[in-house]
């Protein structure tokens, strides 16, 4: 694979809010469980599963040929956005470290896969697709699985079950999974299970959600949730029966329910938020945003964009202040603008002729840490005319709302569908490991990943690489898998849990098969990682010389023991400037400089390492 290429503008970031009127709750609802299971006492699973085939024609009326028109509109013929300046050639930092990886979800038939996972602190793994649950160790070895109709099946409900999400609660430790069932305002419900232990294995209570709760005629799709540290928030969109989601999109609701309840089986409060409006059109497709290093609260961020915009650099922030007992919990909603623009992702390409779906350009993957966002989207790679991955970070939540994005491309790739887990280990750390899907006509489907600190990028690194094209539905035109699944391990800080997308190939009778896989993996961040750190340190003494600086800067330490040193110099906001080296010491005194000409007059941090250990850190002023 060719090196990554980082997209950016010089522009500085433009914002402005515009106030709307406060959105409150509806009445609260009692949800009562309505089953429980224990899950390894499951041993009858038919594993029912209805996949149709066919995909839209050229020139058909099919509900999926509104999207495809739009993007052979705004991309045939080599058509997009004007170009970016290239924030730079080499990358500054190292690629993640993957540290183990094996297929998941084997049983596994759904298209797309839509693949999610979570990973407790003692390492119990759950994997979800569009059909099955699979529960791994974290060495990979296997524990259990059953599909999704059978995990619900004391719930009587037959219709199809689909878009399935898993959480890992590390407050309360225990999992929370839900999925939705039924197409039509009739047969709609949110099926949401909590375990009522830390083991997958054990029991799980069964709650369902009104699909069609303002009793309007709608059905419920797409849904995204997060954790507060009591609570859990929900968005669905509401949906027209008998249109396609694209054209038949009526709004997103919010919901927000009690936590603790649902594990220990009581009846859950909970209420929705509806008319979340902009200029009197519904936002689409909310993306709660989920907790950094832990889960945050009691209020919660949910973020979108223009979903269909070929080029479009508005940002909206919708926040729930307080809890749902709260009397003057209400929904704000504001937008802000990036100093780039994002848009509509075009069709990702295959090998021979084969084209995957990339859908529309929502965010699919944000966290919040230290009072600012993160988060990740689809986009149009402005360079290349690829699929890339849009990543932006909002700073000063209470405040101005500044967004900095950049778009994250590769001169050969398509990317897409991304996540992002949060990968610091001290506080005001800001550095996250970005994974996606990948395909190109030379490449077979996979995934890949990047590390970001403070403003610098690594390299691409590959995760995965496919078996094969993927070639399951009829025509050109394939699933890729409308999400991926990212977890950062919480009581092992750097280390984020994935799982994703590659192409497997099955020669088996009758059929030869080219399908959508699921990969699980786990990698590490390569500044800082987590390394428990000994109670006895390395170091004798450190002193640095002269401070402040004119030319030279030079900083005297003591070894114990031998090992590799790493210097990082940062910038007062915490941006990482350079690595400035990364080289063997030896027992005993050391000494480490470096020439401080290319840095203006001010205030900077150096940070050293040993052994991927802190080792020490010191400010630094230069004249």
């Amino acid at each position: 694979m060719k090196r990554l290429l980082l997209i950016v503008t010089l522009l500085t970031a433009i914002q402005f809010v515009q106030a709307q009127d406060k959105i409150k709750a509806s009445e609260k609802l009692q949800i009562q469980k309505v089953a429980s299971v224990v899950l390894k006492d499951i041993h009858t699973d038919f594993n029912p599963q209805l996949l149709t085939l066919e995909m839209p024609a050229p020139g058909s009326e099919s509900y999926r040929r509104h999207l495809i028109d739009l993007k052979e509109a705004l991309y045939g013929n080599g058509k997009y956005m004007p170009t970016a300046t290239r924030l730079n050639d080499t990358a500054l930092l190292a690629a993640p470290e993957i540290l183990t990886g094996w297929e998941g979800n084997i049983m596994g038939t759904g298209v797309p896969n839509d693949n999610d996972m979570a990973i407790s602190n003692d390492g119990k793994i759950i994997s979800v697709i569009n059909s099955s649950i699979y529960i791994y160790n974290s060495d990979g070895s296997f524990l259990y699985s059953v599909s999704l109709s059978a995990f619900c099946d004391t719930l009587g409900n037959a219709y199809s079950k689909f878009d399935p999400k898993v959480l890992y609660d590390p407050r309360a430790d225990k999992f929370v999974l839900l999925f939705l069932a039924g197409f039509n305002p009739e047969q709609t419900n949110v099926i949401i299970a909590f375990s009522e232990t830390n083991d997958p294995l054990g029991e799980w209570n069964f709650y369902a959600l009104p699909g069609n709760p303002k009793n309007n005629d709608r059905w419920t799709d797409f849904p995204m949730f997060a954790l507060t540290e009591e609570e859990l928030f929900l968005t669905i969109n509401l949906i027209i029966p008998d249109e396609p989601w694209q054209t038949g999109f009526s709004e997103t609701l919010i919901w927000q329910m009690s936590l603790d309840k649902g594990y220990n089986g009581d009846t859950i409060d909970a209420v929705y938020y509806d008319s979340i409006f902009f200029a009197g059109n519904p936002i689409r497709n909310l993306n709660p945003v989920r907790g950094g290093s832990t889960t945050y609260g009691p209020d919660m961020y949910f973020l979108s964009n223009r979903n269909f915009a070929e080029s479009n650099d508005t940002i909206f922030i919708v926040h729930v202040t307080g809890k749902l007992d709260d009397p003057l919990t209400e929904v704000t909603v504001d937008y802000s603008r990036a100093n780039i623009s994002y848009g509509v992702p075009p069709q990702a390409r295959q090998l021979p002729t084969h084209i995957f779906d990339t859908n529309d350009g929502r965010v699919l993957g944000s966290y919040y840490e230290n009072n600012q966002i993160q988060f990740v989207s689809n986009t149009l790679d402005p360079t290349t005319g690829f699929c890339g991955v849009y990543h932006g970070i909002i700073t000063d939540l209470e405040g101005t709302k500044n967004i900095d994005a950049l778009t994250i491309g590769d001169d050969t790739l398509d990317i897409g569908y991304p996540n992002i887990a949060y990968t610091g280990k001290f506080e005001g750390d800001n550095q996250s490991i970005i994974t996606f899907d990948h395909t190109a006509p030379t490449v077979f489907a996979g995934m890949s990943a990047v590390f970001y600190n403070w403003g610098a990028y690594s390299d691409l690194v590959n995760i995965k690489t496919g078996d094969t094209y993927v070639n399951v539905l009829s025509g050109a035109y394939e699933r890729w898998g409308d999400y991926t699944g990212s977890q950062r391990k919480y009581n092992e800080p750097g280390v984020v849990w994935v799982s994703g997308n590659f192409g497997k190939y099955i020669d088996g009778f009758p059929f030869i098969q080219r399908n959508n896989a699921t990969w699980i993996a786990s990698l590490r961040s390569t500044v800082e990682p987590n390394v428990a750190i000994p109670s006895a340190t390395s170091v004798a003494k450190s002193a640095i010389y002269p401070n402040p600086a004119d030319n030279l800067f030079y900083t005297k330490f003591t070894l114990e023991q031998s090992g590799v040193m790493a210097f990082y110099l940062y910038d007062m906001n915490g941006r990482l400037i350079k690595q400035l080296l990364a080289q063997q010491g030896q027992v005993g005194e050391n000494i480490f400089s470096f020439s401080t000409d290319p840095l203006l007059p001010g205030n900077y941090i150096l940070k050293i390492t040993h052994n991927q250990l802190p080792f020490t850190t010191h400010s630094i002023i230069i004249n």
